[in-house]
């Protein structure tokens, strides 16, 4: 029998005489045969059918030297199975098609009876391959159709993926184009789900994402790049950070030194006007504002805004669970809001307070602005508890023929962008952060945000909660 290496010798075609005969009765081994012999040699030779001692088994083809070669059919009778096509010195070698009683058909080349070289099979569950072939199993190059829809097209090792390819199931919705191993994702690859709005580009370990990659939620822009287990990043960012960016403490969280400002923040929330003891205590706290020491404050750096000034150059950024810089994530969205809070009497029943918020705009170019709350108190009757204030004098008559000035650009409620490729950015100290020249010198709120859009419960990321904290607005140095 010939191996799956070594080449064929085939005879010189030669012509010889031959008679047809018919076996009616089995030979000794019990088959028959029925066709054309050899006179010279008496052996099989030209066109016959021949009927295996095992009667399910026929061949009906051609004959050369008493074996099967060039074309013929071999038959199983009981199941119906067969095959058809090329025979070379009595075995199945070449091109040939092989079909089974369930529909399944193959065609493509053949060696020593097996499947080997290039072919192409189809069951009748809607399967389908095309590509290479060792010893009966998928091996080499090849394109594999399967009966729900999923397709592979790469490299195959003993029917099961194994090398460079491609794996796409529109049923799950992801593709994964890279590296297999004995039917898994192994090695590096690309991996895209959701009909692209998760993509992962990395390191793979057993059919899950494990190891150095990167992920992108395309939905909302955030993306992972660092290590990765179980179809999950190692860690993730749990909440917002401010930290000082030029100081000498660079690096270091504003959030520390600025809790000791909530409780002044609490106090000031009644307007000052309605007690005047408050407005004075108020003054006084800010009067006695700390000044800066050379001895560092173990509680970390303060923040210090100054009106008419530039929000100081600070760094945004994410921190992990226990509250270090987590630098592997980019793309998410943030808002910076800056407020006061005002304690007022509800209108629908003044005997009950609630808590406004009176919001700082940015870039405000207003020389002056009172807030319409302090222009109330400010103008309340004494009979109410307010000293109260005389009457501003009409302003002076207009002259209807000049030009009225522009309206100062009132700025922004709120400055927002997105986290850079190391987990943070760089706001402030830029004009568009100015602070009003009309602000009092009091504690006020930051408020960051996360503005992120697109992402769902399938996501790898989920929304931050806003982080509020009080910072100091100073009297501006002489």
């Amino acid at each position: 029998m010939a191996s799956f290496n070594e080449a064929i010798v085939l005879p010189e075609a030669f012509e010889a005489p031959t008679i047809d005969i018919v076996q009616r009765e089995a030979t000794h081994v019990g088959s028959r045969y029925e066709g054309a012999v050899s006179v010279a040699t008496g052996r099989r030779e030209g066109h016959g059918k021949y009927m295996y001692p095992n009667s399910f088994f026929t061949y009906e083809g051609e004959w050369l030297n008493g074996k099967k070669h060039g074309r013929g059919r071999l038959s199983s009778g009981q199941d119906g199975d067969y095959y058809e096509g090329d025979f070379e010195l009595g075995e199945i070698l070449g091109q040939g098609s092989q079909y089974w009683l369930d529909g399944t058909v193959y065609t493509g080349q053949f060696v020593s009876g097996e499947r080997h070289g290039q072919g192409g099979i189809e069951r009748p569950d809607g399967s389908m391959y095309s590509g290479a072939w060792a010893r009966n199993k998928y091996s080499g190059q090849g394109e594999l159709l399967l009966p729900g829809g999923d397709t592979y097209t790469g490299q195959f090792k003993a029917h099961k993926y194994h090398g460079q390819g491609v794996f796409t199931q529109p049923s799950a919705d992801r593709r994964y184009d890279g590296c297999f191993e004995a039917g898994l994702f192994e090695g590096e690859g690309e991996l895209k789900q959701r009909g692209g709005a998760f993509v992962y580009t990395g390191q793979f370990q057993a059919d899950s994402m494990s190891g150095e990659g990167k992920g992108i939620d395309t939905a909302s822009g955030i993306a992972y790049s660092g290590a990765w287990k179980a179809n999950q990043p190692t860690s993730r960012s749990v909440a917002w950070d401010m930290a000082a960016a030029t100081h000498e403490r660079a690096g270091e969280s504003f959030i520390s030194a600025s809790e000791a400002l909530r409780e002044e923040a609490a106090d000031q929330q009644d307007p000052a006007a309605a007690d005047p003891k408050a407005k004075a205590k108020a003054k006084g706290k800010a009067a006695a504002a700390p000044v800066a020491t050379e001895e560092p404050n173990e509680k970390g750096p303060e923040l210090e805004l100054f009106p008419g000034q530039l929000f100081p150059e600070v760094v945004l950024r994410l921190v992990d669970s226990d509250s270090n810089p987590f630098s592997g994530e980019s793309g998410r969205r943030w808002k910076v809001t800056m407020f006061r809070e005002r304690r007022v009497p509800k209108e629908e029943d003044p005997s009950e307070m609630e808590i406004l918020r009176r919001e700082v705009r940015f870039g405000d170019e207003r020389k002056t602005y009172v807030d319409p709350l302090d222009e109330v108190q400010a103008t309340e009757p004494a009979a109410k508890g307010g000293k109260g204030k005389s009457p501003s004098p009409e302003p002076p008559a207009e002259d209807a023929s000049a030009t009225p000035e522009p309206e100062p650009y009132a700025g922004e409620a709120s400055m927002d962008g997105a986290v850079g490729d190391q987990g943070e950015v760089v706001i402030g100290n830029g004009e568009a952060w100015r602070l009003p020249v009309h602000l009092l010198p009091l504690i006020y709120w930051l408020r960051i945000e996360d503005t992120t859009e697109g992402i769902s419960s399938e996501s790898f990321c989920q929304l931050l909660p806003p982080l509020e904290f009080p910072i100091r607005v100073k009297a501006p140095p002489e």
